[in-house]
């Protein structure tokens, strides 16, 4: 059961408090090192180590309601709902536009492998009929043996 965060943003908080991440997952502070924020905590996606995972939320954290009216003074409410809405529409189309060519790739390789194995079993085919043909010879000289050696009993 999740309730909005009681400031502008469309940032969602869990019923324990926790500031959420798009997934919906409590999110993670960490600290700015940064020379424009230094030491000022954030949150940010609980996935923030894995490039797959990470949703690329980001909020900071508010000391206190000062600072979140100033903010809300600078950036509209709506403003900020609509930043935060394209860039993550934005990190969704980027993170699609990898997978694409990550499965592309995969696919790619998966081609490759699909074709040396027809080419393996087109070679592996050839070789059967080889052995085939000189299975057929030895029998056929196998015979012709058997039949010298009678033919040589009988003439002496």
């Amino acid at each position: 059961m999740s309730k909005r965060a009681s400031s502008s943003t469309s940032t969602s908080i869990n019923s324990r408090g926790a500031v959420l991440c798009w997934h919906k997952k409590p999110c993670v502070v960490n600290t700015s090192g940064t020379e424009a924020n230094p030491g000022r905590q954030f949150y940010g996606c609980p996935f923030w180590m894995d490039e797959k995972k990470n949703c690329r939320f980001f909020r900071w954290v508010r000391m206190n309601v000062d600072e979140d009216k100033h903010h809300d003074s600078e950036i509209g409410c709506s403003t900020l709902n609509i930043e935060e809405s394209l860039r993550l529409a934005e990190c969704k189309a980027e993170r699609r536009k990898k997978e694409k060519k990550l499965l592309a790739e995969e696919l790619s390789r998966w081609m490759k492998a699909h074709e040396i194995m027809l080419a393996e079993g087109r070679r592996v085919n050839h070789e059967i009929h080889v052995i085939q043909a000189l299975l057929i010879v030895i029998v056929v000289l196998n015979l012709i043996l058997v039949i010298l050696m009678l033919h040589h009993v009988i003439i002496w």
